[in-house]
């Protein structure tokens, strides 16, 4: 399960791009009551082995509790997929029938070799082998088109030139503004992911540019999880145009891995990935060595062994409750510390929040033919906005950081100072979100693609700024000397000026990617011309 083996380009497969990918393993997993999960059939055109491991890759502990899942996984430098069904049997065989049906392709395509556009499919043969595991003529019959010249013919034909729109593209086009994803692409789901973590988005994003490993954990299904891990990958991604500002040999950060669903078994594998190859030999396309990593998984006793990961973020079981019973994720470090996000990820957020909220509710006035000036539309909007401010009210106390005594008692002097109004400061910092962020109906179907787009602008203007900051230095010669960062640069990149946590994440992402020891100035109070600081 190395974590270099992605190496495409591109973050997200377009969706233009139908034609799905060769197949280079198939098997069928079912429960054996005396010896448990075991491969009942497979076939395979690469030499990698199964047996032993991708019963458990596929099949994570707990997955009996759902009816059915889409399970995404790494096995041997390949993307699998497994979709597993259960099915009414008879007592004899604890009443249910537990079948999965996986496949194996390879990742040259992206992180996933675009096997989302095969798990219609093997739904629907996991839903019919859950009945009468024994009936595998499904099985053979994908294996025989997966085999035959006609279709390997068209498949290597189609990689080729997708290769080449590989090497022509960005790591930020997408695909065009116009056009939606196809069903079960895992970036269908960054609205949910949004609204799951909260303003938690940005200490994740953070943890994820700083290639932390990250390790989500909860219970089945875990389709959700796997595509959150997709998510966080993607969105953390550093696009062609800002990697050219960073230092020579950073060329293993610009992605955080995705090794997406994982259990006891990996554990060998994750302690591997603990440290860089120590010889720095590398496979033929493969990314440099890098530490950091993303997955999920549903043994909570990986928690316990607290050298496999960095950051641990506990799931909640359910992602659909109203928010006056809503429970946030949970975020921490592997000493157990609470990671909270800043007051304005919380601004940010909600900005986001509800332009996204404006958005869908355009849309659905659409569908459903509501006149936005009657009184049901009025209510609707009231009801929702209503709704909204608890769920806000709500982030203030279980997920962000609380405002200090510092801070209210600096926003109060600049109360004073400006005679009751918004502080300039405050008011240019908000329209800089704001233009950051942009207008979300520009792109009319490609919601998510608008989500991405925002997140790598974010941290292309971070990296831009730090990259002025470094040739500044080094002009005037100081090049020796710590990097001095001042809170309007601080805030530039969208960060919170009186955040301990930003200032250590500045401090961390400068040494990492430029080499540069910083000194992160906070807020300062001007009094009689004297500056004093008050971070």
């Amino acid at each position: 399960m190395p974590a270099s083996t992605d190496s495409s380009a591109t973050d997200v497969d377009s969706g233009c791009e139908n034609d799905a990918p060769q197949v280079s393993a198939l098997f069928l997993i079912k429960f054996d009551k005396k010896i448990g999960y075991t491969i009942a059939w497979k076939r395979s055109c690469v030499d990698v082995p199964l047996d032993g491991a991708v019963e458990f890759k596929s099949l994570p502990s707990g997955l009996h509790a759902v009816k059915s899942d889409l399970v995404y996984f790494v096995h041997e430098g390949y993307a699998g997929l497994s979709a597993f069904a259960k099915g009414d049997a008879s007592a004899e065989e604890r009443n249910a029938n537990f079948v999965a049906v996986g496949i194996l392709v390879s990742r040259r395509y992206g992180r996933l070799g675009r096997s989302w556009l095969l798990a219609g499919r093997l739904q629907k043969m996991a839903s019919s082998l859950a009945d009468n595991p024994d009936l595998t003529a499904p099985l053979e019959e994908f294996w025989a088109e997966q085999a035959s010249p006609k279709a390997s013919a068209s498949k290597e034909g189609a990689q080729r030139g997708h290769s080449r729109a590989r090497a022509l593209s960005t790591i930020t086009a997408v695909i065009p503004s116009d056009q939606s994803l196809p069903a079960f692409h895992p970036a269908l789901s960054v609205i949910q992911y949004l609204d799951v973590f909260g303003p938690l988005v940005f200490r994740l994003q953070q943890a994820a540019l700083l290639r932390k490993r990250i390790l989500f954990v909860g219970a089945p299904p875990v389709r959700t999880c796997c595509e959150f891990v997709y998510n966080l990958s993607v969105l953390s991604s550093i696009p062609p145009h800002a990697a050219e500002l960073l230092s020579p040999g950073t060329e293993g950060l610009l992605r955080l891995p995705a090794l997406f669903s994982v259990g006891v078994h990996d554990i060998p594998q994750l302690e591997q990935l603990q440290v860089p190859k120590a010889n720095g030999a590398q496979a033929a396309g493969d990314e440099l060595p890098s530490q950091g990593w993303v997955a999920c998984t549903t043994d909570e006793i990986l928690t316990t062994k607290k050298a496999l990961y960095d950051i641990v973020v506990e799931m909640p079981h359910a992602y659909d409750a109203p928010p006056s019973k809503r429970r946030w994720p949970g975020m921490k470090t592997s000493d157990g510390a609470q990671i909270k996000a800043s007051q304005r990820d919380l601004w940010r957020y909600k900005m986001l929040h509800r332009e996204l909220w404006k958005h869908r509710r355009r849309a659905s006035s659409t569908t459903d033919d509501v006149d936005e000036d009657d009184d049901r539309a009025a209510l609707l909007r009231q009801a929702s906005e209503e709704e909204e401010e608890d769920a806000f009210s709500e982030m203030d106390d279980s997920i962000v950081e609380p405002l200090t005594w510092t801070r209210l008692a600096y926003q109060g002097f600049m109360w004073w100072a400006s005679a009751g109004e918004q502080p300039a400061y405050t008011a240019s910092e908000r329209d800089r979100d704001r233009d950051l962020l942009g207008d979300l109906s520009d792109y009319h179907e490609g919601l998510q693609t608008a989500i991405i787009a925002y997140f790598h602008r974010s941290t292309t203007l971070l990296l831009i700024i730090l990259n002025e900051l470094v040739e500044r230095q080094d002009e005037e010669g100081e090049e020796d000397e710590g990097l001095v960062v001042d809170r309007d640069e601080v805030s530039r990149m969208g960060l919170d000026t009186w955040s301990e946590a930003d200032r250590a994440f500045l401090q961390e992402l400068l040494w990492m990617y430029f080499g540069r020891v910083a000194d992160v100035e906070g807020r300062t109070l001007e009094c009689c011309g004297c500056r004093i600081p008050v971070f």
